[in-house]
This record gives structure tokens, sequence and C-alpha cells, in this order.
């Protein structure tokens, strides 16, 4: 099995496939389906993700606190965002209403880059606990808050704005933690491929029962489900080696996840929709990550990852 800080395990390719998932999230793909077979899908596996990459960098995380350098894995979180921030203020710049909203949009984050801030609380929170008792009784705290909030919302209990129950906090945080606390188990289990199978499916049987909560399609992005699978999906991943440059696929992965609603947007501006907007968004993206990726040209993938 790979060690800790091997990159030469599916981890990293795995990235890229999950970063492609989150495109067919935003554009729907496939387009067609009936709403229980999307609702599997968009609300169901594609939402794996989020939590896999929260759960990647959490496992990682452990070593650099232990070489002294969690500190700069926030800043350079932090630094990523208002980059990434700047490149989209473009985009929802003139929606700003206030003051106020400016600066929720500004914590929260725009559309998909409230994963980094996130990833930014997981990692301050770990440094703060430090010890693997109070990281996971806060993690599971923060897991069901977020839940509970997610129910009330769907179920029509009460009206909570989203930046208020999916956050850094009670998404992005128990997953960063659930990663870092794999990284410091003495030993990981050997998983085999029916384990994974087995979570998938309580993905999708969960995201249908969310579907009945919801009385229909609605955004699901806790589920307790995720917990079981995202874990084994990343220890399977890890078990299965080859020979390819990890460190440059995971940068493009990420350049993906970044890039991928300014492209929606260029997208939707030519006319495109549904099936063939999703691909050209996933074709495009994947391209520009990949010429990105060329020798003379990853300084500047790994200064926009």
């Amino acid at each position: 099995m790979p060690g800790t800080n091997d990159r030469n395990s599916a981890i990293d390719p795995m990235r890229m496939g999950l970063a492609l998932s989150v495109i067919a999230l935003h554009t729907g793909f496939p387009d067609g389906l009936s709403g229980q077979a999307q609702q599997v899908l968009i609300n169901g596996l594609y939402r794996l993700a989020v939590p896999v990459f929260a759960l990647i960098s959490g496992f990682f995380f452990l070593g650099a606190m232990r070489s002294g350098r969690g500190a700069g894995f926030v800043w350079r979180i932090l630094s990523l965002y208002v980059m990434w921030m700047v490149v989209y203020l473009p985009i929802y710049g003139p929606d700003l209403s206030s003051v106020g909203h400016a600066a929720q949009l500004f914590f929260f984050g725009y559309f998909q880059l409230w994963f980094l801030p996130g990833l930014a609380v997981g990692a301050l929170l770990v440094m703060a606990l430090r010890g693997r008792v109070a990281v996971a009784i806060a993690a599971l705290a923060c897991a069901v808050v977020g839940l509970v909030l997610q129910w009330a919302v769907l179920s029509g209990r009460a009206t909570i704005q989203l930046d208020f129950y999916r956050n850094g906090l009670l998404v992005i945080f128990p997953f960063f933690a659930t990663g870092w606390l794999l990284a410091g188990a003495d030993r990981l289990p050997r998983i085999r491929g029916h384990w994974v199978a087995l979570a998938l499916a309580g993905v999708m049987a969960e995201s249908l029962m969310w579907y009945r909560i919801a009385g229909g399609g609605f955004g699901v992005d806790s589920m307790a489900s995720l917990f079981v699978a995202a874990p084994l999906v990343f220890l399977a991943a890890r078990q299965v080696g080859g020979d390819w440059d990890g460190k440059r696929i995971a940068s493009m992965a990420a350049f993906v996840y970044f890039i991928h609603i300014l492209i929606m947007i260029t997208a939707s501006r030519f006319g495109l929709e549904g099936n063939a907007k999703a691909i050209f968004v996933m074709a495009v993206s994947a391209a520009l990550a990949w010429w990105l990726g060329a020798p003379r040209r990853r300084p500047v993938l790994s200064l926009l990852t």
C-alpha cells in the first residue's frame, strides 16, 4: 500500500474524475432523466466530490502539521481564495447589494469557491483542537448539526440561508477531520471493492430519502452515508498504484474545479444548454488544465492551484 505521502496511487487521478463530476452536478448532466434518477446522481453520487476533496486535504495535512507547515497550508489556501474571488469579481460584483451582502459573500465564498474558506476553517480547527478525541467529537457534532439544519430546511420546518448550514464548519471540517484522523491511524484497513459498492448504494438510497423529505429535487449537501462512502472511496483509491505524475494531476483537477463556473457562463453565452453545455464545459476545462500542465506552463498552474 502506498505510504502517506506517496503520489503514486490512484488518489490524484480520482480527483480529476471527481472534479468532472462537479461539472456534471452543476450542469445537471445527463439531462432528460426522471426526477429520482437525477436525484441519485446530482444529489447522490456527484456529492461525493467535495467530501473526498476535503478528506484528502485533511489526510495530507497531518504531515504538514508535524513538519511545522500547518500555518503555511492555511495561508496558501486563503491566498488562493482571494485570488479566485478576484477572478470571479466581474461576475458576482454587479449583484452585490450592500456592505453586509459583500461581507457574507466574501466570508462564505462565491459558488464553488466556498470550498476554500471551508478548508481553512477545517485546518484551523484541527490545529486548535490537536487531540484526536477532541477533533473526532467536534467533527461529529458539526456533522450532526449540519444534517439537522439541512433536514429542517428541506422539510419546510425552517427557513435558513444556504450559507448557514452548508459551510466550512458544518460540512468541510467533519470530512477534513476524518482524513486527518485516518492519517494518524497506526494501520489503515485494506478495502474490498464490494464495500465501496455497498457504500455507494447507500449514498444513492439516502439521496432518495432526502428527495422524499424535500418533496422533490432540492440541493442536498450533507448526507450521513457520505461519512462511510468518502473514506472507503479514498482508501480504495490509495490501494491502487500507477505510474503517473500525481502532483501534476492533482493541480489539474483543482484548476478544473476552480475554473469550471467561468466556462459554464461562457457556454451559456454561446447558447449551449443541457448535455451539450456539460460536455463543452468538461472538455474545455480539462483541455485548459492539460495545456497548463505542460512543463513550461506548470509554474502558472501551480500559482492557480
